[in-house]
């Protein structure tokens, strides 16, 4: 087997070998033929043809003398063409061309460079007014809390805008009866102006109401008790008073935008008048610690407020968020202000009257700040966890501040204020 594969490859190589030798035959034969045919004349003797016909056998020397022969004159036309050219000292030469890199340079860097700005320094008031002054001002707030007769508040900013939440007190001997007293919580929107007019206003036009209708008929035409007629006339006086306060708003800020909600308590007499707007929200502790809420919120998402703006020609929607507003704007459907949607979003507060009986602790009155975070049973259980309603009340003060702080923990960002009320005090 080994003898039979060399003899291949030898006849291989062989057959090779003699295809090479015919090659080299026949190439030779054509440049002998192309030479006699062609009138250029035939290179030296010394130059020789490649086998192949595409490199040159002409010594190196000679290629160069020959090359040069054919582009000198080329060179010589090409320099009679050319302007003569100019003489010039080295060194002026490079800092001619260090100067004009530098012209370059600066031309490139100035169009690229934007115009210098001009930044106007602008005083506190022009901040204000665009609103950066607000942004600032929830950081300046301090934290309020305030002890009174009988009440005590707390309250904190959020921290995404200014202080917009306020509270109003009304106590003593108010018209001779010192058994009459008023308490609020309000939760502004779009400003401060709103929320400022009413914490200013309103309880002091509830308790004109309630006294200008305290000697109302004392017995009415279905044989009604003198107390039950009473009940009626304070119940109405807190309405109009309500009403009357928000026409004063909107005729005192003609076309501003901001509203106010609000949760207020009036004690006269032995009972306990909550009347609110929106979504501030009173909650009542009685026989040791159970919470019963005497307010409903006023928002889209009830029934009852959708079908009243729907009657009157509104809308209601949803938001992305999955919050029923207004118009697509207002979240809360009854309030003070908001004048742009006053056809919808009514200022008649719901009214609720309870008779401070043995029993009733305590109240807690609060802005969604916190209702957004914290239960009515959990805020009860905040101010009533020493088990008894003197230790209660005695520790209502630090139970106010311990509701905001516990809001804030669960991520309110929203300002909230509480308020508590000792109603033992007014039990007859």
């Amino acid at each position: 087997m080994m003898l039979y594969t060399v003899r291949f490859l030898c006849s291989v190589v062989a057959a090779f070998a003699r295809l090479v030798r015919e090659l080299r035959k026949a190439i030779a034969a054509m440049a002998a033929s192309s030479a006699m045919m062609s009138p250029i004349p035939s290179a030296p003797k010394t130059a020789a043809v490649s086998p192949v016909g595409l490199i040159a056998t002409t010594p190196l020397p000679l290629r160069k003398k020959a090359l040069a022969t054919v582009t000198i004159p080329e060179m010589k036309l090409l320099t009679a063409l050319a302007p003569p050219p100019q003489v010039v000292a080295p060194d002026v030469e490079v800092e001619q061309q260090m100067d004009s890199k530098r012209r370059r340079k600066a031309d490139w860097l100035a169009g690229r460079r934007p115009s210098r700005l001009v930044l106007p320094v602008a005083d506190d008031a022009g901040e204000v007014a665009a609103g950066w002054g607000a942004a600032a001002a929830a950081v300046k707030e301090a934290d309020v809390e305030v002890e009174g007769e009988g009440f005590w508040v707390a309250s904190r900013a959020g921290p995404r805008h200014a202080m917009e939440d306020a509270y109003s007190v009304i106590t003593g001997k108010n018209g001779g009866d010192s058994q009459l007293a008023f308490y609020g919580v309000f939760d502004g929107h779009g400003g401060r102006a709103a929320v400022d007019f009413v914490s200013q206003w309103l309880g002091n036009n509830v308790v004109s109401a309630v006294l200008a209708a305290e000697g109302a008929a004392t017995t009415r035409d279905d044989g009604a008790s003198s107390a039950e007629a009473e009940h009626d006339a304070v119940s109405a006086a807190i309405r109009a008073a309500y009403l009357a306060t928000d026409s004063e708003l909107l005729a005192k800020h003609q076309g501003a935008s901001g509203g106010v909600c609000a949760a207020t308590a009036l004690v006269k007499n032995g009972d306990l008048y909550v009347a609110h707007l929106g979504d501030c929200r009173a909650v009542l502790s009685h026989d040791g610690g159970a919470a019963a809420a005497l307010t409903a919120d006023h928002t889209c998402a009830a029934e009852g407020e959708r079908e009243r703006i729907e009657r009157g020609g509104g809308y209601v929607s949803r938001s992305g968020s999955g919050v029923w507003r207004v118009q697509g704007s207002l979240a809360v459907s009854r309030s003070f202000g908001d004048c742009g949607l006053k056809q919808w979003v009514v200022a008649e507060p719901a009214v609720t009257r309870v008779p401070l009986v043995a029993g009733c602790e305590f109240l807690v009155i609060a802005s969604d700040g916190l209702w957004d975070k914290v239960s009515n049973q959990e805020a009860v259980d905040v101010v009533s966890r020493s088990g008894n309603a003197a230790a209660a009340a005695a520790s209502a003060g630090r139970s106010c501040a311990e509701l905001v702080e516990l809001a804030r923990r669960r991520g309110s960002r929203d300002d909230v204020t509480v308020m508590v009320i000792d109603l033992e005090r007014f039990v007859r």
